[in-house]
């Protein structure tokens, strides 16, 4: 797909030569993240009726607003990238959402002494990490980077040529293709930064839509995604506090959910000519097993990983201005810490996931003891202080990131074929496209364009 789409599927979805493809139906959408917003705002556009249920209280997933004394902040993923198209068409049409620049800077300590990547500083950066690799590595990774530069769709999951390439090589771990170097020192803290897995963990056909992120320049909303979420609202029917239960269903054909509000336990069917289950697939699986018990089976094989997240406010700047973020190493349960914004260096950001941080996560460590370990860790190297903290808020994520699977490609063939066999059903998520934002408009925008063409033919 080029950088605006398909012209077909452009005038398909919104009914730009006749009358838009969904006037007169009913569709509820399953799922508050990204993917059901997705979903929900492209079927809306094409003149649906949509309903969105999520059983948070706040919209937005893990990007929902949390408090943090006086102000709201963004516990889940906050970093816009200048590619991402159709997230920004998107925040553009409803005009409630400004962005500052806040590009990649991340440094990890080698040999005693911080070694710092910048998108800012792309030659300098590109140097580091030449040193940090094996010729054969280098030059794989080099050409793995130019596909992705120079050919979109490779950026994302089902890339052409990065899953043929993978496949000629069984769709090796990454620690199989790559050496220990190059896993250490760029594929580790790109794959536990996006899919909270170590590199032994992702498979080289996934990798395309990590690499991708690497290529953009990012920017971040200046007041959160809540101005956005809540112009949304007003467009769209969102039930918050509702929790769906089941799939309603006629004969083969899915008719609507049993959904009830989370304070009380009997269901209400509420009929929809299409559902769109857009969940991570562990709890897709779950809802859509009576129905589909094929595609459940497939979507509890694609992989996700715990992480939790703690945002703390200092009396004093903890970073430099030219040093924004530290990545940790794989034998800490801390895999990043990083300022909050430019201007937001004494607001401090600490990421759990990966390997090490599983065991602590699955011991049901205190917040409060996690946070004081990271300030521990992150104290080390720059001065960050118990006595200086004002307040924090942390949050806990079951499936946090989607780290995909083996032969990814060839599974997200076998869910589309699955899922067609269940009239009234739709299916999408961060397994598509990848689990950026921008990726999971795409899915969602795919999966409603060919909803569209199957209504409009």
């Amino acid at each position: 797909m080029d950088r605006h789409g398909d012209s077909r599927e452009r005038s398909v979805m919104t009914g730009a030569h006749g009358p838009k493809p969904f006037t007169g139906s009913t569709v509820a959408v399953v799922g508050g993240g990204w993917s059901g917003i997705a979903a929900a705002w492209y079927l809306a556009g094409g003149g649906a009726e949509v309903t969105l249920f999520d059983e948070q209280d706040r919209l937005g997933g893990r990007c929902a607003g949390t408090e943090l004394g006086s102000r709201t902040v963004t516990l889940g993923g906050k970093n816009i990238g200048r590619n991402y198209t159709y997230f920004r068409d998107f925040a553009r049409t409803l005009g409630s959402v400004a962005f500052e620049p806040f590009g990649i800077n991340s440094s990890r300590v080698e040999d005693g002494r911080l070694r710092t990547i910048d998108s800012s500083a792309r030659l300098r950066s590109a140097t580091v990490l030449a040193r940090s690799t094996s010729p054969r590595d280098g030059i794989r990774l080099l050409r793995l980077a130019s596909l992705v530069r120079r050919h979109e769709a490779e950026g994302h999951l089902g890339g052409p040529a990065l899953t043929a390439l993978a496949l000629r090589h069984s769709d090796p771990p990454l620690h199989e293709y790559f050496g220990p170097r190059a896993c250490a020192a760029l594929l580790r803290p790109l794959t536990v930064r996006t899919t909270g897995a170590e590199p032994d963990e992702v498979h080289l056909g996934t990798l395309g839509c990590q690499l991708g992120l690497l290529m953009d320049s990012f920017d971040q909303p200046t007041a959160g995604f809540d101005p956005l979420f809540r112009a949304f609202a007003q467009r769209v029917t969102v039930r918050l506090g509702t929790r769906v239960t089941r799939l309603a269903r006629a004969g083969d054909r899915v008719v609507g959910v049993l959904a009830a509000p989370t304070s009380t336990k009997t269901p209400t069917l509420h009929p929809a000519d299409t559902v769109v289950v857009a969940l991570p697939a562990p709890s897709a699986a779950r809802l859509v097993e009576e129905a589909a018990g094929e595609l459940a089976a497939e979507l509890r094989q694609i992989r996700y990983f715990p992480a939790a997240v703690i945002v703390a406010e200092y009396e004093r700047p903890v970073f430099p201005e030219r040093v924004r973020s530290l990545v940790f190493g794989p034998e800490e349960p801390l895999s990043n810490a990083g300022a909050y914004g430019l201007a937001e260096r004494n607001i401090v950001r600490y990421t759990f996931s990966g390997r090490a941080a599983r065991r602590r996560l699955a011991a049901d460590v205190p917040d409060a003891d996690l946070l004081d370990l990271a300030e521990d860790l992150l104290g080390a190297h720059f001065p960050v202080r118990r006595q200086d903290r004002r307040d924090f808020v942390a949050g806990r994520w079951v499936w946090a990131y989607c780290a995909y699977s083996r032969f990814h490609e060839r599974r997200l063939r076998r869910l589309a074929g699955l899922g067609a066999a269940v009239p009234g059903l739709e299916i999408t998520g961060d397994y598509v496209r990848g689990a950026s934002i921008e990726q999971c408009f795409r899915a969602a925008r795919a999966r409603v364009s060919a909803l569209a063409a199957r209504w409009s033919g």
